[in-house]
């Protein structure tokens, strides 16, 4: 009897692919922005006396640049530094580039936890450094000899965008759909059985060299030898037909003798 094919079903559609691709690519896109905001300046200050300009100077996560300062202020930052959220920022920038490579990968259950943990990160370093430059801003002053202006640099709102933009990876790998399951690997399926033994290989795997059997057509029966027909045996055995009282057997005619 010829067997039928079975073929593998075909793979579902991924759940949470969507929100895992997009949480990787913003992943990248809020690294790049953090870390590139860390090398602008994040704040800058003027200070003028009588119209005459006594301090100028712009600070970055990293160090401070000094435009114009009296000598005495120059010593005081030549043995100072800023506070550098360089550092924690470049981390988590790492952390959350970390998690999107993963995301792209087929260790999609870490990447949901390292890009979690690499977007709370930079929302978190992100918000304290504005914190302080919040704090740098109230140091505003105005009055007729004195005036101390203090505004946000380029590097702040760059990396605020990438706070914003982590935010957003953080919320997707928290809440986006469904669960980030490993891809769809090919399973071993059958094939026709050949000398009543079935064949099992790979998808990944090319198929046996030889022919198989066409299926047959659907709702007609393939036919089965029939078993040879018996000999019918009489209903009855043979039996001696013994003559009735006064009948003669047959072939057996009576003689005048007997008479």
């Amino acid at each position: 009897m010829t067997s039928v094919p079975q073929y593998p079903p075909s793979p579902v559609a991924e759940p949470g692919a969507v929100s895992r691709l997009l949480a990787g690519i913003l992943g990248v896109f809020s690294a790049a922005l953090v870390v590139a905001g860390t090398f602008l300046p994040i704040a800058a200050s003027r200070v003028t006396v009588a119209g005459q300009l006594q301090s100028a100077f712009a600070v970055t996560a990293w160090n401070r640049q000094v435009e114009a300062a009296p000598q005495a202020e120059r010593d005081l930052f030549a043995i100072s530094h800023v506070a550098r959220y360089g550092i924690p920022l470049t981390v988590a920038a790492a952390v959350l580039v970390v998690g999107a490579l993963l995301a792209f990968s087929r260790f999609r259950g870490a990447a949901r936890t390292v890009l979690i943990a690499g977007g709370a990160a930079v929302v978190a370093a992100v918000w304290t450094m504005s914190m302080d430059v919040s704090a740098s801003l109230s140091y505003e002053q105005k009055d007729a000899t004195i005036v101390a202006h203090y505004t946000t640099g380029t590097g702040f709102w760059v990396m605020l965008g990438g706070g914003v933009i982590a935010a957003l990876v953080l919320a997707l790998a928290a809440f986006g759909g469904g669960r980030w399951t490993t891809p769809w690997a090919p399973q071993p399926y059958y094939y026709p059985a050949v000398n009543d033994e079935p064949v099992i290989y790979s998808l990944d795997s090319p198929p046996p060299d030889q022919s198989w059997a066409e299926p047959p057509a659907q709702g007609v029966l393939t036919p089965e030898s029939e078993p040879a027909e018996e000999p019918t045996a009489p209903p009855f055995p043979p039996q001696d037909v013994q003559p009735a009282p006064g009948v003669e057997p047959p072939g057996r005619h009576r003689d005048d003798s007997d008479m």
